[in-house]
């Protein structure tokens, strides 16, 4: 753990940018304040304790994927419907959506056209574990992906 101390004449004018801008850059475990006064008179003391230096930025995460630009219209709506069903097993889980499958693999799913058990093994990221689990729930679903478009237009 690291700490940063800010200290600010009594009466406080002003919004306390730095403090606030160092609490939102930051990974904050605790913030404790204190008033403190001495012969040239009081101070408002914020201790912070944080946790690592910075936040990582939004740069360092993946870019989020639009796909109903990604895939075909066909193919966005049996996307559509695999979310909705893994969304059914989640909730009977009590798990997180991305937990069951991420929307990169239910896209795959589409876009590979998987029929079997053999074609989501085919997927990176699912297991034998999943598709023994999951894959009855899901392959109906795909029943008409041979019909969808291959390009969206």
């Amino acid at each position: 753990m690291q700490y940063q101390l800010f200290q600010y004449p009594l009466p406080v004018s002003g919004e306390l940018e730095e403090l606030n801008g160092f609490l939102a850059s930051h990974r904050i475990a605790v913030v404790s304040h204190h008033v403190v006064s001495n012969a040239a008179g009081g101070m408002l003391v914020f201790i912070v304790e944080y946790i690592d230096a910075l936040l990582k930025t939004t740069a360092s995460r993946p870019p989020k994927v639009d796909y109903r630009e990604k895939l075909s219209e066909p193919e966005f709506a049996v996307f559509s419907r695999l979310r909705d069903e893994r969304k059914r097993i989640a909730e009977e889980e009590g798990v997180p959506v991305y937990a069951i499958f991420t929307n990169a693999q239910l896209a795959e799913i589409v876009t590979r056209r998987a029929r079997s058990d053999r074609d989501m093994l085919r997927i990176e990221g699912i297991g034998k574990a999943k598709v023994e689990k999951y894959a009855v729930r899901l392959l109906p679903l795909l029943t008409d992906v041979d019909d969808l478009t291959v390009a969206k237009e």
